[in-house]
């Protein structure tokens, strides 16, 4: 935001607001009149308007204002942020991945704002080989993080095999994503100063796409040596903003990086803030106390696109909702029992009451818009409560009580609580344990832990490969699911494989049928999103993968 207003003028009106002679309606007016308003008029005031209750009491009052050049944009996202090291970030959802992913951190490939397409970004350019099997990054050259340290090959090298390599010295066991990022990768090796070659096992198609995941960002070396595991105190990526402080759970300060190789960015600084709910979410945007407001409610979709001082974005989202089911874990190794809750739960509620109709109900896993959806397969399970309860009946299924686990933030509380009331219309008893979004991965990440799950995929890449392999071919099937069944993991391995887009839409069809089969999940639905802002915000566009890239964003 910016403060290039005359400071005697502002810091009279701060002095007037310590001493209790303005109040709230008047201050914002005259902050107004220098042209001061949004997310710093709310920061004034709220600083200002506690200390001067301090004051009153009979406290010390402490200089509060530092009055910084710059343009400061305030974004508001309902995850808390508990690390910075994307190889780690996977295990605690997208409070780490967006501040992370192309803001702090960088990957060798980066997808084009606002579409699943593959652009160059700390590799130059790459090459592969006619059998598929090696691929040769040339690496940017005059790069260097943010602690100072020049990118180079091995860097790259060091990142890559810290994931891959178990005896790797800054190896750790919690990097949630190697095996989807790096598979199939056999060896990485820099062979060059700005050289990299990776071998692949198989010659699968998908390598450029996977690095560019989150989990792919390249970080200091020297920063993961000096620090181990106190590294996201000390983050250090190349991306176009550096840590600058952070209060974990509640506020993460970004400031701008100076040097950075795609050019300076025209924001200052950065403040991620972690607003959980969706109704202070979007009262803070309205009020001014924040200037971008992620993943608001669709109640609040036609306010935001009524106030002219607000604006409304949209766009592409690849994203899944579905009641997981471990199959290891009784009473949901009973298959019939699996299939009678697919007929227990109503879509269209969910669509209607969460998500206002903005909502396509649930077939697959595939999400509209990528190869293999097929919307068909809606009419697989249709809600039937007395089919539900004519299955559970043949099911002999004695233990109909079980924990169904949730989140906490944002939407997943109403969710959960319509899931539970359609359970109990058929006889079944799901007791709610809801989460942080930290607690609850680490739950679902232990074996055998969690039977029931609602959760979400959101892509990290435009491929259908990124949900089919990892929820239900790799081995996070077995963990999360219970999940092995060998026709799904050769049907996968296939695709994987074959260039031909009409091939691997079959192959995905297939392998979505034996999904639906064998009631892994309840596909509940893919809704859209919309993020609001304030209306000097430009260059932000919804990310189909859900980041939000902060480099081409300006603020009035």
């Amino acid at each position: 935001m910016s403060q290039s207003n005359d400071s005697t003028e502002l810091r009279a009106l701060v002095a007037s607001l310590d001493s209790g002679h303005l109040d709230r309606r008047a201050f914002f007016a005259n902050l107004a009149r220098l042209g001061i308003g949004g997310a710093l008029a709310t920061t004034l005031w709220q600083a200002g308007s506690s200390t001067a209750g301090a004051a009153s009491a009979g406290n010390a009052v402490a200089p509060r204002f530092s009055f910084q050049d710059g343009k400061t944009l305030i974004v508001a996202i309902p995850q808390a942020t508990v690390q910075l090291d994307p190889a780690v970030a996977g295990t605690n959802g997208y409070g780490d991945i967006i501040p992370i992913n192309e803001n702090i951190a960088e990957g060798l490939t980066r997808y084009k704002n606002g579409t699943s397409e593959i652009e160059p970004a700390l590799a130059e350019s790459w090459t592969v080989s006619d059998d598929g099997l090696t691929y040769v990054f040339t690496i940017r050259q005059g790069v260097t993080f943010h602690d100072g340290t020049p990118l180079d090959a091995t860097a790259v090298e060091t990142n890559f095999l810290r994931q891959l390599d178990a005896e790797h010295p800054l190896h750790q066991d919690n990097f949630p994503y190697t095996e989807i990022v790096f598979a199939e990768v056999d060896s990485v090796a820099a062979t060059g100063d700005y050289e990299l070659t990776i071998t692949l096992s198989r010659p699968i198609t998908l390598l450029p796409a996977n690095l560019a995941v989150f989990a792919g960002g390249i970080v200091s070396p020297t920063a993961l040596e000096t620090y181990g595991p106190d590294y996201s105190d000390n983050a250090a990526g190349t991306g176009p903003f550096k840590l600058d402080s952070w209060t974990k759970d509640v506020e993460l300060v970004l400031a701008a990086n100076d040097d950075y190789w795609g050019g300076r960015p025209a924001l200052d600084r950065v403040v991620f803030r972690t607003i959980a709910d969706d109704t202070v979410r979007i009262a803070e945007l309205t009020t001014g106390g924040i200037d971008i407001a992620n993943q608001i409610d669709f109640k609040d979709v036609a306010s935001v696109e009524a106030d002219p001082n607000l604006q409304l974005i949209t766009g592409t989202f690849w994203n899944v909702q579905f009641l997981g089911f471990n199959q290891s874990v009784a009473p949901f190794d009973n298959p019939q029992l699996r299939q009678a809750l697919q007929y227990a739960i109503n879509k269209q509620n969910v669509a209607d009451a969460v998500f206002y109709g903005n909502y396509t109900l649930g077939a697959g896993p595939i999400a509209p818009g990528l190869l293999g959806y097929d919307e068909s397969l809606q009419g697989t399970f249709t809600y039937d409560p007395e089919q539900a309860r004519s299955l559970i009946a043949e099911s002999s299924a004695t233990e109909l009580t079980f924990d169904l686990y949730n989140r906490t933030n944002s939407f997943w509380p109403i969710v959960g609580q319509l899931i539970q009331a359609d359970l109990a219309e058929v006889g079944v008893t799901a007791n709610l344990v809801s989460l942080e979004d930290a607690e609850f991965f680490d739950a679902l990440n232990t074996p055998g832990e969690v039977g029931a799950f609602l959760n979400d995929w959101t892509w990290d890449n435009g491929d259908p490969d990124n949900i089919i392999y990892s929820l239900f071919a790799s081995p996070r099937a077995e963990t999360r699911l219970g999940l092995h069944n060998e026709q799904v993991i050769d049907l996968t391995a296939q695709a994987q494989v074959d260039s031909d887009p009409a091939t691997r839409e079959e192959l995905y069809k297939q392998i979505q049928g034996i999904l639906l089969d064998d009631s892994v999940s309840v596909f509940l639905g893919y809704p859209s999103r919309a993020i609001g802002t304030v209306a000097g915000v430009s260059g932000l566009v919804l990310s189909p993968i859900g980041n939000i890239v902060l480099r081409p964003v300006d603020l009035a």
